[in-house]
């Protein structure tokens, strides 16, 4: 893994660029294929990204595309904080990097404040991690009354109401 990151830091042979909105990255089309499903799919198929020396990223922040690059090329993540770890789990579910997934999902249960717990549902339940979802909905009746009292729950209930129905009603299933 430390070969692999010294050539993606020198970018040694690189041959194709990762572009967000601002920057692009230069990196290995190989090494984006071995690591994402999508990836492979995306340079192996009839796609525009398989004649093209570049792949849009116009979703995410340079920030998450350079710590999702570097995750790809090492297997490390580091210093993670909770709002990256929002992002790069989108990332990792977008390119179904599931190993980065986990990682992002454990350091988020860990995390877990009543604060945060409806945006963690949320991003769950978009997902459709039935894991992550199940935890976090455990946190929540464990702490309902400072959830559903919260500023970030009445936001839900008008985001998305069934999901906060449905998650205040398993306070009262048997």
């Amino acid at each position: 893994m430390d070969d692999l990151k010294r050539n993606y830091s020198s970018k040694f042979l690189a041959d194709v660029e990762v572009q967000t909105k601002e920057n692009s990255y230069p990196a290995h089309k190989i090494v984006l294929c071995a690591r994402s499903p999508v990836f492979k799919v995306m340079m192996s198929n009839d796609m525009k990204e398989k004649n093209s020396d570049s792949i849009l990223v116009d979703d995410m922040e340079d920030d998450t595309v350079q710590q999702l690059l570097l995750f790809i090329y090492s297997d490390n993540l580091e210093d993670l904080q909770w709002e990256s770890a929002i992002k790069l789990y989108y990332a990792a579910d977008k390119y179904q990097i599931e190993k980065l997934r986990l990682i992002c999902s454990a350091f988020l249960i860990d995390n877990l404040s009543t604060s945060r717990a409806t945006e963690l549902l949320f991003l769950a339940d978009t997902h459709s991690d039935f894991d992550l979802k199940k935890e976090v909905e455990d946190f929540i009746l464990d702490h309902d009354q400072q959830v559903f009292g919260s500023e970030e729950w009445e936001k839900l209930i008008e985001a998305s109401p069934l999901l906060a129905l449905k998650t205040m009603h398993l306070k009262y299933k048997t």
